[in-house]
């Protein structure tokens, strides 16, 4: 290959052929046109007269003209010119394609398949062997076919975890070292942009074997990540850091409910040579408890994505202050003590047991100064609250039946209290106990304490103990909740345990039992399994299968991989979420001295091969000559040839320009006949591949079931572009909103202002679940209707038409159920016969509708499959409320309608006889 500027040509010799056109150029011009035909009767005569010279006419200079450049065109197309050629296409070697394809990568995807893609295709066209390396997945690496790494191409998509570029290397290594393999290639590696253990041993290893060229993702596709978000007092805090310093970016952080409805949103700012950018929330302690993952609005990443688990969830717990409130100081007071050790994992209340249960806390804390045996103290356990009691003299005096285990009465000192001339110390923690796996300090030494009464089942109903084996912590069910008992006071009287880390960590223990509490009660003994996985893109779905369990004590510690990737992990009745960004994570930029590397930036230009544009274009200038030809020969009688110059110059100086033009109005025609004559779901463009990539597949896969469900058979849906395009053909319109929609122009809004006049219908989906309920106004809804005559709206309750225009149903479900759609108040007073043109929702259908091309749901629903069929359900009435209107709300006046014509009948209807 050579190239000229940016333009290469593959087959450079055939441009030899330039060097006839001036031979053509005199060919041409001694070739007159074709003879005219004309009957001329005395021809006989003049054919005797003498035959005088002639010159032959030369063809007018503009024909030729024009077949020299249609000669020039083809001659240029068989050197097969390429726009902006790679180097690396002027080699004959095997072509290695390394893709990172971790969660840093997922963001700038769509481009790094493209240019992936743009390098296999160059390497096919050459008839080059090409191989592909993933440095997140285990994948062979084989040099092959460039076709069958193009295939294999197709079904990659970005994982959850980071990539492993070391084990990458000892694959390649090994994969080289093989009989067969080649000594020499060219490589690229579509890199992240961040740096990571073995990045130089693969540049290393790549770069001995030829040339490598890294690829760095550009503008906005660098990789953010959201750390570990931590609780405040009133809400929550969270940190992102991304791994470019440059320019300044606005983030939005969304927390989201376990009902998939977004709760709360913070912005979040990136300074110009900042990495790092912080956001704060406030939120009720009631509405964080029900958060299930916090999240960077608009980002599809795993990164992006911190799943909250049991253990961020903060329990409303209730101090129980004695009648007469606390006399003590509070050094001296055991309320003071348990409340320090409380106070990090639970939301605290203190108060008179009358007004603390007004609180409706998930656990009560009852020490020894503030015995109760009100009645409500056991109904409260009884539905489930958790009761944490601490021993004192009133305790050892006297015992209550509010307590998990019997206490023994007398003992060595007054009340059954025993106390020992030597401190004890704790024995360490078995296996069973809530408490396994917790460190116990040397200065939680025990003076004094309360005895159980020995019983067959006191093993089953102790969770800690003295050295001596003697109970220091018991617990028992009560109804539905649990009642554990302190066999020591909650201050130091009795022990020094009150003063020791070793408190507050057996008290977050027990807080497991509570509702909304931690996943301290998990133990050590067992294994975690996967509940729910989180891919690359940051949604949660089935695991695939492959996961591997982890050990109850190396949760901590473990980190996201392909063995045990993202997502939420169960251990008994615990739950605990392993997220791909850690509180250690970094995003450092990639190196720019890696060995052997040469470097480029991903900017989205692909490198554009020509030859097939120019014989098109060849192919009409070759019509164009045959035209003029015939007008020349007499055989278009409607077309003088002293016309043909002009228009053939029109050609010549206006195609290039006209024709794009043309060829758009000409498809715009056979566009709107095949609109006009086919039923077909419109979507709106938004901009954002991945976004109209569902709304497309959704709408298609909603067509196909519409055509298997009904009489109704859509063809394939289209995009619409709002500002250009004719809206008035689509009987429905899909419009997924984003957060960081845009205003739509004038035209766009006069556009659609005048399809929903015209009885048109659109659906708007802003997809967060979150339409018209908490969490405030979607900002990206708020901003595309302005300028839109949109009238006053009501939420859609079950009687609405829309509930029964062919299937019965009680809610409207996408991937997000109950939210609530929102239509016209008043659609009676439009001109579209009682059927609102507007209806809006958060529920994000399209994902639900959505399949890949193997027939697969492309994405996961809440409710699983019974979900996924409410909604397409729910989209068939969709398609029949926008195609046949409100007939359904018109059968209810049939019996009003008969009886005025004479035909109703009081009673039961009678049976019609065919």
């Amino acid at each position: 290959m050579i190239s000229l500027g940016p333009i290469g040509f593959a087959a450079p010799l055939a441009l030899i052929a330039l060097i006839a056109l001036p031979l053509l150029w005199l060919l041409l011009r001694a070739t007159p046109p074709a003879p005219r035909h004309v009957v001329f009767a005395p021809l006989r005569l003049l054919q005797r007269l003498a035959q005088t010279p002639q010159t032959p006419q030369s063809a007018p200079w503009w024909l030729i003209m024009l077949r020299l450049l249609m000669a020039a065109i083809v001659v240029i197309a068989l050197a097969q010119p390429v726009w902006r050629p790679d180097d690396g296409a002027r080699s004959d070697l095997p072509v290695l394609v390394v893709v990172d394809n971790g969660w840093q990568a997922a963001q700038g995807w769509p481009r790094t398949l493209a240019q992936a893609r743009a390098y296999l295709e160059s390497a096919n066209a050459q008839g080059r062997r090409a191989a592909l390396a993933l440095t997140a997945s285990e994948s062979e690496i084989v040099f092959e076919n460039a076709s069958a790494a193009l295939a294999r191409l197709d079904g990659v998509r970005p994982q959850s975890w980071s990539p492993d570029r070391a084990d990458l290397a000892a694959r390649l290594e090994e994969a080289l070292s093989a009989s067969g393999a080649p000594s020499r290639f060219d490589s690229w590696w579509l890199n992240d942009g961040v740096a990571g253990e073995g990045d130089a041993t693969l540049a290393r290893l790549i770069s001995r074997h030829g040339r490598l060229v890294v690829s760095l993702p550009g503008g906005n596709d660098g990789a953010l990540a959201l750390r570990p978000v931590s609780a405040a007092a009133d809400g929550f805090e969270a940190e992102i850091i991304r791994s470019s310093t440059s320019g300044t970016r606005d983030i939005t952080v969304s927390a989201v409910g376990q009902d998939g409805q977004v709760i709360a949103r913070a912005p979040a700012r990136f300074e110009d040579g900042r990495s790092t950018a912080q956001a704060e929330a406030r939120l009720p302690l009631d509405l964080r408890n029900r958060l299930a993952s916090v999240r960077l609005e608009g980002i599809s990443s795993a990164g992006t994505v911190q799943l909250l688990d049991d253990s961020w969830q903060r329990p409303r717990i209730a101090l129980i202050e004695p009648e007469g409130g606390e006399n003590r100081q509070p050094l001296l007071s055991d309320l003071h003590y348990a409340q320090q050790a409380l106070a990090p994992y639970a939301e605290i209340v203190r108060g008179p047991l009358e007004t603390v249960l007004e609180e409706e806390p998930s656990g009560l804390v009852m020490v020894d100064a503030a015995r109760n045996e009100d009645p409500s103290v056991l109904e409260f356990v009884e539905r489930g609250g958790l009761l944490i009691r601490f021993a004192g003299p009133r305790l050892a005096a006297r015992a209550d039946a509010l307590l998990p285990v019997r206490l023994r009465q007398g003992g060595r000192l007054l009340g059954g209290a025993l106390n020992w001339e030597e401190p004890q110390t704790i024995a360490p923690f078995g296996d069973d106990s809530p408490f396994a796996g917790l460190s116990i300090s040397g200065d939680a030494t025990i003076r004094s304490q309360v005895l159980a009464e020995p019983e067959a089942d006191l093993d089953r109903r102790v969770w800690a103990r003295l050295a001596d084996g003697t109970p220091l912590v018991t617990a028992d069910r009560r109804g539905e909740g649990w009642v554990v008992l302190f066999h020591i006071t909650a201050g130091p009287d009795w022990s020094g345990l009150p003063l020791t880390g070793t408190f507050p960590a057996m008290l977050r223990r027990v807080l497991a039992l509570a509702e909304g509490a931690g996943t301290g009660g998990a133990g050590s003994e067992g294994s975690w399994q996967i509940e729910r996985m989180l891919d690359g893109t940051g949604r949660l779905g089935a695991p695939t299968g492959n996961e591997s369990a982890i050990p109850a004590d190396a949760f901590d510690e473990t980190r996201a991989s392909a063995a045990h990737p993202p997502g939420i992990w169960r251990l008994g009745a615990a739950s605990a979420a392993l997220n791909a960004v850690r509180a250690d994570t970094v995003l450092s930029p990639m190196a720019r001295d890696l060995p052997g590397a040469l470097y480029e930036i991903r900017d989205g230009v692909r490198e554009q091969r020509l030859a097939g544009p120019l014989l098109a274009l060849a192919a009409v200038l070759l019509a164009l000559d045959m035209i003029i030809a015939l007008a020349f020969a007499g055989r278009l009688p409607g077309l003088p040839a002293s016309k043909l110059a002009g228009l053939a110059m029109a050609v010549l100086i206006g195609g290039a320009l006209l024709t794009p033009a043309a060829d758009a109005q000409d498809t715009d025609i056979a566009e709107a006949l095949d609109r006009a004559l086919e039923v077909r779901f419109g979507y709106v463009m938004t901009g954002n591949r991945e976004v109209d990539a569902v709304s497309r597949a959704g709408l298609a896969a909603l067509s196909r079931e519409v055509t298997a469900r009904s009489a109704i058979e859509p063809e394939e849906p289209r995009g619409v572009d709002l500002d250009d395009d004719e809206l008035i053909f689509f009987p429905l319109i899909y419009w997924p909103v984003t957060s960081d929609a845009e205003p739509v122009s004038e035209r766009a809004a006069n556009n659609i202002n005048i399809y929903l006049r015209s009885g048109g219908m659109i659906i708007f989906d802003t997809r967060d679940g979150a339409a018209g309920t908490r969490g405030g106004a979607h900002p990206g809804l708020e901003r595309v209707m302005q300028g839109l005559e949109i009238p006053a709206l009501a939420r859609a309750d079950t009687e609405h038409v829309l509930s029964r225009t062919f299937y019965l149903l009680r809610e409207y479900p996408g991937r997000m159920a109950g939210t609530d759609i929102w239509v016209e108040a008043n659609p009676d007073g439009a001109a579209r016969d009682g059927v609102s043109g507007v209806i809006i929702g958060s529920a994000d259908w399209a994902g639900a509708w959505a399949r890949a091309e193997s027939g697969n749901p492309m994405f996961p629903v809440e409710g699983g499959e019974r979900q996924r069929e409410m909604s397409y359900r729910f989209g068939v009435n969709l398609a029949m409320y926008a195609l046949t209107g409100n007939y359904k709300t018109d059968q209810v006046h049939v019996p009003a309608i008969l009886e005025r014509l004479g035909q109703g009948r009081r009673g039961p209807p009678q049976r019609l006889e065919p």
